[in-house]
């Protein structure tokens, strides 16, 4: 509606400079009638003709022999139309072509069909290619914000039954030795399986309960080892107004015990760092692993792959993450950019030299 009118408009202008003066209602009416016939309804009829009609039919099945027939018969008919109502229809007009059909002057009919017309059906065309490939454009966008949806769920999604399958193999144990330390496991993880059910649906959490998560993760390998595991957790910092995407640390801690600790035969021993400066968040996980020999080559573990696509995902351009493997410790190093909120508190969490978990 727009495009039409400001033609409307134009065609006002263009032909009044050719009107006589307007003096009166009649040929201020006559201005206004021939702008929006010929200015709009034939414009609007050739153009739409050849943009939905011609084009789509003909031109785009590269039939352009009937494109260009059809083409000149709309011209064809658009021309005579124009002839007819200037003589007939219009005769206040008649001495410009002529006083009789026989004495027509074709050439302001030419003009005016060759003039214009091209013109505008040719900028209609510009506008509408450029509609179509912004569409395309915001399509292809939505698509592809849609697909990195569905990856982030089915990636969080492949963390909840790997994340579970190990913690219910250690309750397992205890429960066939009739342990009484299987309850406490039972209710560590009922508080990790009311988060990541009721909370980890959100974007992004408080980093305060990811850290609880780890805890209490770590708090249930802590009873499986008991003291043969030398386990060190150092986690300070600024902690308020900080959230994280969810479930994304610990799939770290997770690999570090499966594919580290659980091998090792003797002294087997794990370090976290989680240090928070501003709104960066740096961790640090060390853990030892077995020999060569004894490293199963088939058995890499989903995490740490998840993890990756993950951080490309949600931080595309606000994380590092580097991975170093000597013979025999495994390096994990990750710094991510946080979000900001008012809702967590300050919190600091350190290990004592029992290596039991304490706030502090």
């Amino acid at each position: 509606m727009l495009f039409w009118l400001a033609v409307f408009i134009y065609h006002i202008v263009r032909i009044g400079f050719m009107y006589p003066p307007l003096t009166s209602a009649t040929v201020v009416f006559s201005l206004i009638e021939k702008a929006f016939l010929w200015g709009v309804i034939v414009n609007m009829g050739l153009t739409y003709s050849i943009v939905y009609f011609l084009i789509p039919k003909y031109f785009k099945k590269r039939k352009y022999i009937l494109f260009l027939g059809w083409l000149v018969i709309i011209l064809a008919l658009i021309f005579t139309v124009n002839v007819l109502y200037s003589h007939y229809v219009n005769p206040q007009f008649r001495h410009s072509i002529g006083s009789s059909l026989s004495q027509l002057n074709l050439r302001p009919h030419l003009i005016r069909l060759l003039g214009n017309p091209p013109l505008i059906c040719g900028l209609f065309l510009s506008l509408k290619i450029l509609k179509n490939w912004y569409l395309e454009q915001v399509k292809s966008e939505t698509l592809a914000k849609e697909n990195a949806n569905a990856e982030l769920q089915l990636l969080k999604a492949q963390v909840h039954p790997h994340f579970l399958f190990n913690t219910l193999n250690n309750i397992y144990s205890f429960s066939l030795n009739q342990s009484p330390q299987a309850g406490t496991l039972v209710k560590k993880l009922s508080g990790m399986l009311s988060y990541m059910i009721h909370e980890c649906e959100e974007k992004l959490v408080p980093l305060e309960k990811e850290l609880n998560l780890i805890e209490d993760y770590m708090g249930l390998e802590k009873v499986r080892y008991g003291k043969r595991l030398d386990m060190q957790v150092e986690i300070h910092g600024d902690f308020e107004n900080r959230f994280i995407a969810p479930l994304l640390m610990i799939p770290f801690v997770e690999n570090s015990f499966k594919h580290g600790t659980s091998q090792m035969l003797q002294h087997p021993c794990i370090k976290l760092e989680i240090t928070t400066v501003g709104n960066q968040l740096f961790l640090k996980l060390s853990n030892s692993k077995p020999s060569l020999a004894q490293v199963n080559k088939q058995n890499k573990g989903i995490g740490l792959l998840n993890v990756k696509k993950r951080l490309q995902l949600l931080y595309p351009d606000h994380h590092q993450m580097n991975i170093e493997s000597t013979d025999d410790t495994f390096i994990v190093q990750m710094q991510i950019m946080l979000s900001e909120s008012d809702l967590i508190k300050s919190k600091t969490i350190e290990v004592a030299s029992d290596r039991e978990l304490v706030y502090v």
